[in-house]
Order: C-alpha cells, then structure tokens, then sequence
C-alpha cells in the first residue's frame, strides 16, 4: 500500500509539472536554441520620420496663436514663430488662445506677453516656457 502511495504521489507531481511547463511563458522547445529577438537596424538611406507637424503657418494669426495639445504656438509679429508650453506655471490650467499679443489663463487670469512668454499680471510668479520649434516649408513642427 504505501509503494501505491508514493507512486500515486509520484504520478500526480509529474503531472503538475507538466501542466506548469505548459502553462509557462517560454516557447516550447523543438530542440533547436531560439535566437533572441533583435530589431533590424534602419535600411540604408531610410531617412528619419518626420517630427509631427503642430500647425501650418497660416493658421496663426498675426498678434494670436493658438493651442494645439499642451503647446500654446504664437506669432507675435508677421513672419516670427515661438511657442510656450500651454500649462499656466501658477497651477497647471491651459492659457486661452492669445488675443492682441496677451495669452490668459481662465483660472486665476494670470496673463503673458505672447512675444517673450513673460508674466505680465495675476497670481503666477513666473512665464510661460518656451519650447523650441522648427519652422519648415509653412509647417510648424517641435524641434
């Protein structure tokens, strides 16, 4: 009786293994070892791809901008370019689009100069951070 049991243990042990083995996260084997995964390098003369474009050139009027995502894009005289990162540095809330140079936050009304980002007035103690952009062909990308 007590070999029965042992090899009644023996069997349900194997089993389990056997189960656990097939249930693990390694490739079955087929005898061969599996080669790790790499990633190609790029094919040669593959160029970059191109950095998401924030808006076009025209849609940014003169002394305005606008918000695309989390990045305020102004143009604070014809044909000059800057953008400042949209979050209002008093407590986070997205400026307004810009209106005859100034860029507000709904909040608290903390306003800044679109040709610089500076702090003009309101609660925030510091400007908005300017990001650096690209200009390219009448699209505006993140550099």
């Amino acid at each position: 009786m007590r070999w029965c049991a042992g090899r009644r243990a023996l069997l349900a042990g194997a089993g389990a293994t056997a189960l656990l083995a097939a249930c693990g996260s390694e490739p079955a084997s087929s005898g061969a070892a599996a080669a790790p995964a790499t990633s190609a390098p790029p094919a040669e003369g593959t160029a970059p791809a191109p950095a998401a474009s924030l808006a076009s050139t025209a849609e940014i009027p003169v002394g305005g901008g606008e918000v695309v995502g989390d990045v305020l894009i102004v143009q604070p005289v014809a044909g000059t370019f800057k953008a400042y990162n949209a979050a209002c540095p008093h407590k986070g809330v997205k400026v307004t689009a810009p209106k005859d140079g100034v860029a507000t936050c709904p909040a608290h009304n903390s306003t800044f100069a679109i040709a610089d980002g500076a702090r003009m007035s309101g609660p925030a103690t510091t400007g908005l951070k300017e990001i650096a952009i690209k200009v390219d062909a009448g699209r505006i990308t993140q550099a």
